[in-house]
């Protein structure tokens, strides 16, 4: 089965392949064979080229959150309809992909930030992840404060695109 699916601003298309008992996972053509075991509800451990790696796994809809090594990654699945607009769409908010709480904020309001940028750290199910700026502006207004339990989806951070 293969998805196209899209993390910041870049698509990428990403295969499943179970084949003679083996799972294969392909990106943009390339193909590497995994192992995967379920540890938890939402936690998995994932052998690739030898090497251990335990991820959080969430599912809504059509976007996954995945948490790795500290880092929230949210990704999210395309139609091959919407694969062509999903480049260039940009969101001006840093806001929460789950309920969690803020541990620090790592920016101050008027301050420019660049895509890609950490600019809120929070905590949820006991990992902590950097919250980045999907796109580069100047950061128009900071909604929490440390130690702020917040909802999925609530904006934290507001950019503008002017300078």
């Amino acid at each position: 089965m293969t998805y196209t699916l899209k993390l910041g601003n870049k698509t990428y298309k990403v295969g499943f392949e179970e084949k003679e008992g083996l799972s294969l996972f392909s990106m943009d053509g390339e193909q590497k064979e995994i192992e995967f075991l379920r540890i938890e509800e939402n936690i998995y451990s994932i052998l690739v080229n030898n090497e251990s790696i335990t991820v959080g796994i969430f599912k809504e809809g059509k976007k996954l959150q995945v948490f790795y090594e500290g880092d929230l990654y949210e990704i999210e699945s395309v139609s091959g309809r919407d694969a062509s607009q999903a480049e260039g769409t940009q969101s001006l908010n840093v806001t929460a992909p789950m309920h969690s709480r803020v541990v620090k904020i790592l920016k101050k309001q008027g301050e420019r930030v660049e895509a890609g940028e950490s600019v809120v750290v929070v905590e949820a199910m006991k990992m902590e992840s950097e919250l980045k700026a999907s796109a580069s502006g100047t950061i128009k207004e900071i909604r929490v404060k440390e130690g702020d339990a917040v909802e999925k989806d609530s904006i934290l951070v507001a950019l503008s695109d002017s300078d």
